[in-house]
């Protein structure tokens, strides 16, 4: 007689199945409950019950990785390193950029918050911490973009070398510049590359979601 795994796996998917009130799932061909040792001979898939409920494949379900795996992965240090690294070329290209420009370009913190988060990025971070360093990375940049392209056009304006405008300006007179600037609309920038900087700074997954774990 099979047994109730067997009757499961052959019967119930079989095109001779059947069911009959007070008997359950029997047999068309022989009208009896299924008996047979080992596998039923006269075993015939029902192809539309497939095409009704097909076997689920291994591609049908989303890939979860473990948690486990996850904080593993991550790497803390190349991604405070490769961050440190965008933060300071961001902070230059902000400072050439205004420098040849003429003018203090607020909108370039986006730019120094997205370059941030994606550098951070690389260290596969999935805690709280990559996203506070990108954040506070991204923050540090545009102070220091904002405090190059000062420099910048003063020794422009004065027209002697960044090193020597760098040791010889007023600078209570430049952080006053750099508070007037962050009074205005730059605040705002500043505040978008601080959120590029926190979240893009976790490794792109579907679940779990960056900084939850």
């Amino acid at each position: 007689m099979a047994e109730l795994n067997e009757i499961e796996r052959y019967c119930r998917n079989c095109v001779s199945r059947d069911f009959v009130n007070g008997r359950g799932l029997v047999c068309k061909r022989t009208n009896s409950l299924p008996a047979f040792e080992g596998e039923c001979v006269d075993y015939q898939m029902d192809e539309e019950l497939e095409k009704m409920a097909p076997t689920p494949q291994p591609e049908d379900y989303s890939v979860v990785v473990d948690n486990e795996q996850l904080l593993a992965e991550q790497n803390l240090p190349k991604a405070v390193i490769l961050g440190v690294l965008a933060s300071i070329i961001g902070a230059v290209a902000w400072g050439l950029i205004s420098v040849s420009t003429g003018y203090q370009i607020g909108y370039m913190a986006i730019g120094v918050g997205f370059l941030v988060g994606i550098a951070m990025r690389q260290g596969k971070g999935v805690t709280m911490i990559f996203g506070l360093i990108g954040a506070a990375l991204a923050l540090l940049s545009c102070i220091m973009g904002d405090f190059f392209s000062i420099i910048g056009m003063v020794a422009k304006e004065y027209d002697i070398s960044f090193m020597e405008a760098l040791t010889g300006v007023e600078y209570g007179e430049i952080f006053s510049l750099m508070l007037e600037n962050l009074a205005s609309m730059t605040v705002v920038f500043y505040g978008i590359a601080l959120y590029e900087g926190y979240k893009l700074s976790f490794r792109e997954q579907k679940q779990p979601e960056g900084g939850n774990i």
